[in-house]
């Protein structure tokens, strides 16, 4: 850790928390924000940070640093770190991809964790093989349109910039008009996810009574507050500015004290307050392999809270942890995502991913899932998700 980016212990009582007021903060952060696999590096910068990664993993990764994560794994990824050390050392790569090689993917299988990423790292290659729906990233984080007589909602992303912010609550503020539909298809395909409480607001008007989303979340909390906070508001604020900063995080922000200490909370079977209306229609949920995290647990509410069918092919799989948080290594600006937060539901969904009630092609244009949605909604057997 250095001073130079990180708040001292005497004034947040928490280690690892990045100062927004950081002039060396505030250029790691660009330079982390536009990185690729192609950008250029400084292999002894990397190298050096890569020393210091086993120390950030054992002391903020949630399952390391909690026990969820066996000892022999910590020791494998211990071992696949220092390999990729003194590899890049040996070999003076170029460029970032060729600096991380294969090591993200190694460590996000180590432990267990497919949120787990070294920005700068190529495409992954787990379950590269599947199928799954064209992204077209420049797209509106979300459009509502009519198929068919079927209303139809393209949720890409849960996650952006400010005009991304401002459509998602937009949109989930006016879903009393949106269930005036009896039948929804809510297109998750290639959700990457980002805050999931977008899609509890949009349903709850609508929630029947005695809703509940099934599992188990254990997380750290600062009081009230997720640690995850702090660290993703510090990123964007330094490098955009605090207009950047989505609303909900600077709603729900609390400034560090020196007496702050990291609490683990327990929540089971989270339940959910009846809405005003209730809603008696059909839903179907469009998922494939590139749903992941807040978009998987979008899919997972919907069906449970509201009754909706899965469709297309099983999620990514980034679920069992989550409220990721930004860390980085001040030598090179390694970026590190690690997780304050692990979801336990009842089955193995990290890497294989939630299971479907139909399988569909998940190339499937969604007119054509519209044209065919009766006949879906039919074929997708609830029971069949729950094994």
């Amino acid at each position: 850790m250095t001073a130079s980016i990180y708040l001292p212990p005497e004034r947040s009582g928490v280690r690892w928390l990045l100062d927004p007021e950081s002039a060396e903060l505030a250029r790691l952060a660009r330079d982390a924000q536009v990185r690729t696999a192609d950008s250029p590096c400084d292999p002894d910068a990397i190298a050096a940070d890569l020393a210091v990664l086993p120390e950030l993993l054992a002391e903020r990764h949630f399952g390391a640093a909690t026990g969820l994560i066996a000892p022999e794994a910590m020791a494998e990824a211990d071992r696949l770190i220092q390999a990729a050390r003194e590899r890049v050392l040996r070999s003076q790569p170029g460029c970032w991809g060729d600096a991380i090689g294969d090591l993200n993917d190694a460590l996000r299988l180590t432990l267990r964790d497919r949120h787990l990423r070294l920005q700068g790292s190529g495409d992954s290659a787990i379950r590269a093989g599947e199928p799954a729906a064209p992204v077209d990233e420049r797209a509106p984080a979300i459009e509502v349109c009519t198929e068919a007589g079927v209303l139809c909602v393209l949720l890409r992303r849960l996650w952006g910039g400010a005009d991304d912010d401002r459509l998602l609550w937009d949109w989930a503020r006016d879903s009393l008009q949106h269930f005036e539909q009896d039948r929804i298809v809510v297109d998750l395909r290639g959700n990457g996810g980002g805050n999931d409480a977008i899609t509890l607001e949009w349903i709850s008007p609508v929630l029947p009574p005695g809703a509940t989303v099934p599992g188990t979340a254990t997380g750290w909390f600062i009081k009230d507050t997720p640690l995850g906070i702090w660290n993703s508001v510090a990123m964007i604020e330094a490098s955009q500015g605090v207009a950047a900063v989505p609303s909900w995080h600077r709603d729900h922000l609390r400034q560090p004290m020196p007496a702050d200490e990291l609490a683990v909370r327990t929540e089971d079977d989270y339940p959910l307050e009846p809405g005003p209306r209730l809603w008696t229609g059909r839903m179907l949920v469009l998922v494939d392999r590139n749903t992941f995290s807040s978009g998987e647990s979008s899919a997972w509410m919907l069906q449970h809270a509201l009754g909706a069918r899965l469709v297309g092919g099983r999620t990514g799989g980034a679920l069992e942890y989550g409220n990721i948080v930004p860390y980085l290594l001040p030598v090179s600006g390694l970026q590190v995502m690690l997780p304050t937060k692990h979801n336990d539901f009842g089955q193995p969904v990290e890497i294989v991913g939630l299971p479907v009630h139909a399988e569909l092609d998940p190339r499937t244009p969604l007119t054509q899932v519209a044209a065919q949605f009766d006949v879906l909604y039919r074929a997708a057997e609830p029971a069949v998700a729950a094994t």
